[in-house]
């Protein structure tokens, strides 16, 4: 357990110090709400402006996650294998699954530090969420699910890319542009019909579509059907267990 809490504290201590992951996964988010509430949402109807506000701020929510991550996550992998930490560790009695958990427990906390940032400024600009706590509880444990789903792609392209600008690019790319093409940072309704498609099935947009259908009540879809929820949740698993995989077993054994 030792082994755990000190990669999670050396996670955490390296993400919160970070002026660039600070900018990228709370900053970049923020100024895109801003953008959002104030350019973007300009033309909607009053009767629904409360509602866009909601989507957008859980919108803004799901793309710090996927930012953290998939390039987050990546970035500080890459910077340990440049320190030389994982020759190190080698040479140590600590096993790479426990490391692996105390990163992924290191991104979870900067996640919800970002969750909380972007939500108390969505708020005080006017999203309003029709919440209870099971509301909460179920909205919370779908963004534990992108979270795992994200980072295991991080876990994978900081294993696979040696290059640390490389693997943080490479993160960048990915979590952006699947961002963009499955209406993360864009409306769901103004995507062409095959991106709709791909929205429905690329795991971080399904769950934030499932999150703006609990938190407001509807969507273009209902994406809480039984078949939408187990593929989004088993897909995400897929995701994680995939990176948890070439983590413990590449990362370390070709340093």
């Amino acid at each position: 357990m030792n082994q755990v809490s000190a990669a999670f504290i050396k996670g955490l201590k390296d993400n919160i110090t970070n002026k660039i992951a600070l900018f990228w996964v709370i900053a970049w988010p923020l100024i895109w709400l801003f953008l959002g509430f104030y350019v973007f949402l300009r033309q909607v109807p009053a009767q629904y402006l409360e509602q866009a506000r909601t989507q957008n701020t859980v919108s803004m929510i799901s793309f710090a996650i996927v930012i953290a991550g998939m390039s987050s996550l990546t970035a500080n992998i890459g910077e340990d294998r440049q320190r030389g930490l994982f020759l190190k560790l080698k040479t140590m009695p600590i096993q790479p699954w426990k490391d692996s958990a105390g990163r992924i427990l290191a991104i979870l906390v900067f996640c919800f530090v970002a969750i909380a940032v972007i939500l108390a400024v969505g708020l005080i600009l006017g999203a309003r969420f029709d919440i209870t706590l099971i509301k909460a509880l179920q909205s919370l444990g779908l963004f534990i699910l992108s979270i795992l789903a994200a980072s295991g792609v991080g876990l994978m392209l900081g294993s696979i890319i040696k290059n640390l600008q490389g693997a943080i690019m490479t993160g960048v790319g990915i979590a952006v542009v699947t961002s963009v093409l499955s209406g993360v940072t864009f409306d769901y309704s103004v995507l062409p019909a095959a991106l709709q498609y791909f929205s429905r099935f690329w795991p971080i947009s399904a769950i934030n579509n499932s999150i703006i259908y609990i938190l407001t009540g509807s969507f273009a879809y209902n994406p809480l059907t039984v078949v939408n929820i187990i593929y989004a949740a088993a897909i995400s698993l897929v995701f994680f267990a995939a990176g948890i995989i070439v983590y413990t077993r590449f990362c370390w054994r070709f340093e």
